[in-house]
């Protein structure tokens, strides 16, 4: 039998809700990490989590074309880099939307805890990656093979 969430939508989860996409696009702003607040509060919300993560991803979405203008200044000099983790980023990410898209509902749900716990990793693990990845870009002009690698997963997941 499918799952099924009958919680009703209130005001007072609406103005949860609210305070949850409001913080999770000033997190996105700052480090990222916004969906940790988004997901579980669309959840609350009584949507399913394979639907709830579907929608998280398209409503922080505008926030992450946003921050790419804004800092669209801090790209100069990195074209090749930005050129080189365009391809895993769009193949991770379709790949991704795919899996998603064939996943059942039950099975995405046992697989949340684990998802989010991957996505924590990836929170906390990006100050130190970054800073490696400054120093990499110093002194090669394109990515090496594990950064593309690992970009390609981390667009997996947020497929």
């Amino acid at each position: 039998m499918p799952e099924t969430y009958t919680i009703g939508v209130t005001l007072l989860r609406l103005s949860l809700a609210l305070v949850a996409a409001l913080g999770a696009g000033a997190v996105n702003a700052i480090a990222g990490g916004g969906t940790l607040l988004t997901f579980p509060a669309i959840v609350a919300l009584g949507v399913t989590p394979l639907v709830a993560n579907a929608t998280s991803t398209v409503a922080l979405w505008p926030g992450s074309l946003g921050s790419m203008w804004g800092y669209r200044g801090e790209l100069g000099g990195a074209r090749r880099w930005v050129m080189g983790f365009a391809a895993p980023s769009v193949v991770g990410g379709a790949l991704g939307a795919w899996l998603l898209l064939h996943t059942a509902p039950a099975w995405f749900a046992r697989m949340v805890p684990f998802l989010v716990l991957g996505a924590t990793v990836l929170f906390l693990v990006q100050r130190p990656l970054m800073r490696r990845l400054t120093a990499h870009r110093a002194v090669a002009e394109r990515p090496s093979a594990s950064f593309l690698v690992a970009q390609f997963l981390v667009a997996v997941y947020g497929g």
